[in-house]
């Protein structure tokens, strides 16, 4: 994840970086840009993963209980 931390980070601040390369930006600028957007990707990355988790443990605890409730194929449950 860090990668593409980092990798989504530098793409927010390219325009700062690129106004520092060309000579119309400040470094400062560019190094606010550059450190607001890793904040902020962390954060939405560290989102994601708690979303993502939480789905992952509901799928399991779904399959868990699934699993205690098999019954064999073909018969339903009226046909007990």
């Amino acid at each position: 994840m860090t990668a593409i931390v980092l990798a989504v980070s530098l793409l927010l601040a390219a325009p700062a970086v690129l106004g520092v390369l060309r000579g119309t930006g400040e470094v400062d600028t560019a190094l606010l840009h550059l450190v607001l957007s890793l904040v902020v990707t962390s954060v939405a990355a560290q989102v994601v993963r708690s979303i993502v988790r939480g789905y992952q443990a509901q799928a399991e605890q779904a399959v868990a209980e699934g699993a205690e409730d098999e019954e064999p194929l073909g018969r339903r449950r009226d046909d007990r």
